[in-house]
C-alpha cells in the first residue's frame, strides 16, 4: 500500500466515525445507500407502535429516524449523533416530520447521554459500537434510559464473506460472545439475544437484542 492510499484510507476511516465537510456529507448519503438491508431489518425487529418514544444513537444521513417515523406517527422520534454535518443533512432529510414536532435531533454522544431515566420505548442504534470506548458502560446507560418492557437493538457487522465464501470474523464478534453478551444476561432483564441480521454486501449484520 503507498502513502497516497494509506491517508486516503485513513481519512475515510476517520468519516465514518465522525463526518465533517463535503466528504463527510458524501459518506452519510453513501451510508444510507449501502446500509440500507440492517436498517430496514433493525427497525423491524423494533417492532414500533404508533404512540412510542423511540431513540436513535449515531443516526448518520438520517434513514433510520425517516423509517422510525413512518410507524411511530403519534409518538416522537429522537436522535443524536456526534457530527454537525449530519445533523444537517439530517435535518433537510426530516423537514416535515420535524416541524410537525414529531422528530427531535441532538448532537452529542453515545457515552454521555442527555437523557432522563425511564425515557424510551425502543433504543436502536446501527454501526456505531465500534467507536464505543467503553461498551458494556454505554449498554447500560441504554438499558438506564430505556423503559420497563422496552427493546433495544445494538447492529452490527462483525465480519465478512472472501470471494472463495469463507467467512471470516473480526474480534468485536467474540468480543460480544465470550464477554459482552454474557455479561448483559447477567443483569436483571427479560431477554439478551445475539441475533443473526441480513448480509450486505460482502459483510455480515448482527445484533445484541436486548428487552428490558
Amino acid at each position: 500500500m503507498n502513502l497516497l492510499t494509506a491517508r486516503w484510507r485513513a481519512l475515510i476511516d476517520q468519516q465514518h466515525r465522525y463526518p465533517t465537510g463535503l466528504v463527510g456529507r458524501w459518506i452519510g448519503e453513501k451510508m444510507v445507500r449501502q446500509h440500507a438491508p440492517e436498517t430496514a431489518w433493525t427497525v423491524e425487529q423494533l417492532q414500533l407502535q404508533p404512540q412510542e418514544r423511540v431513540l436513535e444513537i449515531g443516526f448518520g444521513a438520517g434513514r433510520g429516524l425517516a423509517v422510525a417515523a413512518q410507524q411511530t406517527t403519534r409518538g416522537t422520534v429522537t436522535g443524536i449523533d456526534l457530527s454537525a454535518i449530519m445533523v444537517r443533512v439530517t435535518q433537510r432529510r426530516n423537514q416535515t416530520a420535524i416541524r410537525a414536532g414529531q422528530m427531535n435531533l441532538l448532537r452529542g454522544d453515545a457515552a454521555a447521554l442527555p437523557f432522563t431515566t425511564a425515557h424510551f420505548d425502543k433504543i436502536f442504534t446501527i454501526h456505531t459500537c465500534y467507536f464505543w470506548p467503553h461498551p458494556l458502560q454505554i449498554f447500560a446507560d441504554l438499558l438506564r434510559i430505556l423503559k420497563p418492557d422496552g427493546r433495544l437493538m445494538v447492529t452490527l457487522s462483525s465480519g465478512r464473506t472472501l470471494p472463495t465464501g469463507e467467512r471470516i470474523y473480526t474480534p468485536l464478534h467474540q468480543e460480544l460472545i465470550e464477554r459482552i453478551v454474557p455479561a448483559l444476561q447477567r443483569l436483571d432483564i427479560r431477554r439478551v439475544e445475539f441475533q443473526i441480521g441480513p448480509d450486505s454486501r460482502q459483510y455480515n449484520n448482527v445484533a445484541v437484542l436486548i428487552e428490558k
